[in-house]
């Protein structure tokens, strides 16, 4: 055979090669961020804003590694984590409940407080609600979110369930549950964007604090390399002091 033609197969092949890599290479990963979960994560013109938003765009690029947050409600963006169509999806609570259903990295995006809020009392020194007193009260909670095992797993518990905080809240302020479960952040953030409805709810309780995590596609393609580079780019903006300023900027 004519070695140049040999020559220009390969030169051809090598072309290809490179082309589909940068192509490849180029191609964002897809992630999650949930669009109704302020200060956290929610979506401003449709595009994600929020304090773990930033943590995420900081990680990934810290790692080098382009993403593409698509921002969406909550429960859905984990449907397409179970089917693979995104590769994770935030901010969700890690227990023994939802454990065995995604890949996680090793540290924490950050830690966070379940409140239990009641309507606005004009009685003070009164007891905080405690988990107890929850059992046999109608008990406000969002569509597809996770609050701790204890409370999940106890069907004593009366649920009313929303499709948002803000919906959970005012059923709360109208007298349709006797009290929400919301983090406390969220809270805040809804009392000074709605301030009238602000002021006729209160925290009464803590139900649990726990860690926040982002969630990973157990069955994605190159999963554990996925995992292992958000975790590297989360640790870098640690040691840089830059999770330190996106924590300060968002307090």
């Amino acid at each position: 055979m004519d070695r140049r033609v040999v020559s220009g197969a390969r030169w051809w092949l090598c072309f290809l090669l490179a082309w589909c890599a940068q192509g490849w290479a180029g191609e964002p990963l897809r992630i999650g961020a949930e669009d109704d979960w302020a200060p956290y994560s929610s979506a401003a013109d449709g595009k994600p804003v929020g304090f773990a938003v930033d943590l995420v765009r900081a990680a990934w690029a810290a790692a080098g590694v382009p993403v593409e947050l698509v921002s969406l409600p909550y429960a859905r963006c984990m449907k397409q984590v179970a089917r693979g169509v995104l590769a994770g999806c935030f901010d969700t609570l890690r227990d023994v409940k939802t454990e065995p259903l995604y890949r996680w990295h090793r540290q924490p995006l950050f830690k966070a407080r379940i409140g239990i809020y009641g309507r606005t009392s004009s009685e003070r020194g009164t007891p905080p609600v405690s988990f107890e007193s929850l059992r046999g009260k109608r008990i406000g909670t969002t569509h597809g979110y996770d609050y701790g095992m204890a409370f999940d797993a106890d069907k004593s518990m009366l649920r009313d369930v929303a499709p948002s905080d803000l919906s959970s809240l005012r059923k709360l302020v109208a007298g349709r549950v006797d009290y929400a479960l919301v983090y406390d952040r969220v809270a805040n953030q809804i009392a000074k964007n709605h301030m009238t409805l602000g002021k006729g709810f209160e925290l009464q309780g803590i139900l649990v604090e726990p860690h926040i995590y982002l969630s990973f596609a157990r069955n994605y393609p190159g999963i554990e390399r996925i995992v292992s580079q958000f975790d590297e780019g989360l640790a870098i903006i640690r040691r840089s002091g830059e999770y330190a300023r996106i924590e300060a900027r968002w307090r």
